[in-house]
């Protein structure tokens, strides 16, 4: 990367990265190296789950970078808003007592068909073609729960008005009403959703400050659109970073700023 502030030369985005982590561990910050599936609300707080550990924290701030995937199936853009969603949490609600599947093959979405068992007993879980390759508890949790998984190629969605079915490649129809996708890992986008923050575009919208409509939820950087460019998303980071600060303090930034010339508090 040839533009960069500060590396005349460039700089590759792993060297950028230990870098940041250096810099961040020398005053303080705590590396937690492991793959998030869920975060909601816990009272005044937020609960953060891993494929670990469970976590408290009194703010959250998403900076997750750009990630926005399809699944390889015809025709599911004509279904999306409709019977095709990214968000249990949103969406499971509306299929109640209905046959639904997850597209996904990692932890996100053995823990996303999981979740679905809330609302209904008719869960399955598509591969599309790929292995189930979710952690060994996660995919035993999938098999106590009598969730079955498909690994067969999906070829296209079919139905008039909604949903009727997943076709296969050879033909197979996969009867459901709603498909939810859940490729990868869970990415800042997805987890807005399920803290109910609104989603443009794959983009979270934020205010100028970076904060969302939920109470101490901010984001920065590629997953809020944009220019996409790390100074950019540098000066995201600050500003998400600053508004929770302010809070936890109980004063404003701008007053460690001012001089000792009678205008601060």
């Amino acid at each position: 990367m040839e533009n960069v502030y500060g590396f005349p030369d460039g700089v590759a985005g792993p060297e950028l990265v230990e870098l940041g982590r250096e810099h961040a561990t020398k005053f303080g910050a705590d590396i937690v190296e492991e793959e998030v599936v869920h975060v909601g609300r816990a009272g005044d707080a937020y609960r953060v789950e891993t494929t670990v550990e469970e976590y408290e924290a009194d703010g959250v701030i998403l900076a997750t970078g750009a990630d926005y995937e399809r699944p390889a199936i015809a025709d599911v853009e004509a279904y999306e808003g409709s019977c095709v969603s990214y968000c249990v949490e949103c969406d499971a609600f509306f299929y109640r007592d209905s046959p639904v599947a997850v597209v996904g093959t990692g932890n996100y979405a053995a823990k996303e068909a999981l979740m679905l068992l809330d609302y209904t007993d008719d869960v399955r879980l598509l591969t599309n073609g790929s292995q189930f390759e979710a952690d060994p508890e996660l995919q035993e949790r999938v098999a106590d729960a009598d969730i079955p998984v498909c690994n067969d190629p999906l070829d296209r969605l079919v139905g008039e008005d909604w949903l009727e079915a997943v076709v296969t490649r050879d033909g197979d129809r996969v009867a459901v009403e709603g498909l939810f996708v859940a490729l990868g890992t869970a990415g800042g986008a997805d987890i807005a959703e399920m803290l109910g923050v609104p989603v443009e575009g794959g983009e979270i919208q934020t205010d100028a400050d970076q904060s969302t409509t939920a109470e101490r939820v901010y984001a920065a950087g590629d997953v809020t659109g944009g220019h996409q460019q790390i100074s950019t998303s540098d000066g995201e980071g600050a500003r998400a970073a600053i508004k929770p600060l302010e809070e936890f303090r109980g004063t404003d930034y701008v007053d460690y700023k001012k001089l000792d010339d009678g205008t601060a508090d």
